[in-house]
């Protein structure tokens, strides 16, 4: 009895920590949908990006202590490269049809996970858990790894922190006023170009770093990782509600313990069970758990 509720509170708190993860990719999605209302279809592959670059700098770094500067340098650096996308791409599609962005997007993907591919090749690279998060940690009735009870406690803060950022700070209520009415912003001295590529900047840094966290778990990184992790982010973006940061984490959660509850008894059931929940929210509310109501 105690080993059979070990394993279910076992598989609830992975499901809360993947939930937690993909909750911090779907903010990144939610804040640049929100404010550019760009589909980002890039997304799955600069979380990919960001699991090469910890990779390369823990090659590279011959220092003490390169998973923690690797995994801040991999912020900063795809902040950074999410800037360029941003002015170098995007920028000359706005006010274009939409269809335009989603090309843009897609083909990005493609030029990214193929670039990768070239650059480091098709095999597996490996990945380990840094020294000092080997090892779990008793929760009472179980035992659990150090290394995911890290990664959900840190990107708990994190979403917290651009939750806060995005709706307590005054840089939040800019980017706000923007999303909400930028041609009013933009009379009030406001620079909406800037606040959109500092909107994007943010959103590819969390993907980035989302995808330096997951890394250690995946086993070996391949080029093809960012495909499946986005159709789950859109998942839980559209369950959570388009541009909502508290639902993204909250439908990242549920659909995680679920995910993870109906694996402990059918496998292919973890992936096809998140698609029936979607559509069953769906029904009841098309807006998601935590979106605003669509206008008819």
């Amino acid at each position: 009895m105690i080993s059979g509720l070990s394993g279910i509170l076992s598989q609830i708190f992975n499901g809360i920590q993947f939930g937690v993860l993909v909750a911090l990719l779907a903010t990144g999605l939610s804040l640049i949908f929100g404010m550019l209302g760009i589909i980002n279809f890039a997304h799955g592959s600069l979380y990919m990006l960001g699991a090469y670059l910890l990779w390369s700098m823990i090659q590279l770094l011959p220092i003490p202590g390169k998973f923690w500067i690797g995994l801040a340098l991999c912020f900063f650096l795809m902040g950074f490269v999410g800037l360029v996308i941003e002015k170098v791409l995007l920028r000359r599609m706005y006010g274009q049809p939409l269809v335009y962005m989603i090309l843009i997007t897609f083909g990005l993907l493609l030029v990214i996970q193929q670039g990768v591919g070239m650059i480091y090749g098709t095999n597996p690279l490996p990945l380990g858990i840094p020294p000092v998060l080997k090892g779990e940690v008793s929760l009472g009735l179980f035992k659990y790894p150090l290394y995911y009870l890290f990664t959900m406690i840190l990107g708990l803060i994190l979403i917290f922190a651009v939750w806060f950022f995005v709706e307590r700070s005054s840089w939040g209520a800019v980017i706000r006023a923007c999303a909400e009415d930028p041609e009013t912003a933009g009379t009030l001295g406001i620079k909406t170009v800037n606040v959109y590529t500092l909107t994007f900047a943010l959103g590819s840094a969390l993907a980035g770093l989302g995808g330096s966290l997951h890394a250690p778990m995946i086993g070996g990184l391949q080029h093809t990782i960012g495909g499946s992790i986005i159709l789950i982010c859109f998942i839980v973006v559209v369950v959570g509600g388009m541009g909502s940061i508290r639902g993204a984490l909250l439908a990242g959660i549920i659909l995680g313990i679920i995910r993870g509850l109906a694996g402990m008894f059918w496998a292919p059931a973890s992936e096809i069970v998140m698609f029936v929940v979607m559509g069953v929210i769906l029904m009841f509310r098309p807006q998601g758990l935590l979106g605003k109501k669509l206008s008819t």
